[in-house]
């Protein structure tokens, strides 16, 4: 607890907004950044990133929030990187379908979007200023036997 209060003493020094806090109050508020072993200089680094151009009415109530925001943001990203019940060994290898006949659909539904988007582009007269049209190369790369004897 004194290394708390003694960290704290010297945040409270180098953020100016703080400064009118109870040094205990400070303490209480900073204990999680304290607890995950940063030091002065790193909690004070922290505390400036947030880039406050005004101050807070309650100092120690903003970083209270602040940093449970910001807890709340890690749980958040963490959970949603990882898939609940995922399986490596049921997993199939790369660019493999369990169903050809849906990628198949999508990928014909792409063609026929890319070809009704070039044809209304066309209408407004913003058409490719290539020779080929990107429907008809998206036709020819969808026609390839590769992926019809892939997907078939």
């Amino acid at each position: 607890m004194q290394r708390g209060i003694w960290i704290t003493r010297q945040v409270r020094a180098r953020v100016q907004w703080t400064q009118g806090v109870r040094l205990r109050r400070l303490e209480y508020v900073l204990r999680p950044l304290l607890d995950a072993g940063l030091d002065a200089h790193t909690i004070a680094a922290e505390l400036h990133s947030w880039m406050l151009t005004w101050r807070p009415a309650r100092p120690a109530e903003y970083i209270r929030v602040q940093l449970a925001r910001q807890a709340s943001a890690e749980h958040t990203a963490a959970a949603l990187e990882t898939p609940e019940c995922w399986d490596n060994d049921a997993v199939p290898g790369a660019f493999t379908a369990p169903r050809r006949d849906l990628v198949r659909s999508v990928l014909d539904g792409l063609a026929a979007g890319m070809a009704r988007y070039s044809a209304r582009q066309a209408e407004q007269g913003l058409d490719d200023l290539t020779d080929t049209a990107a429907a008809s190369e998206m036709a020819a790369f969808l026609n390839i036997t590769a992926w019809t004897g892939a997907l078939a």
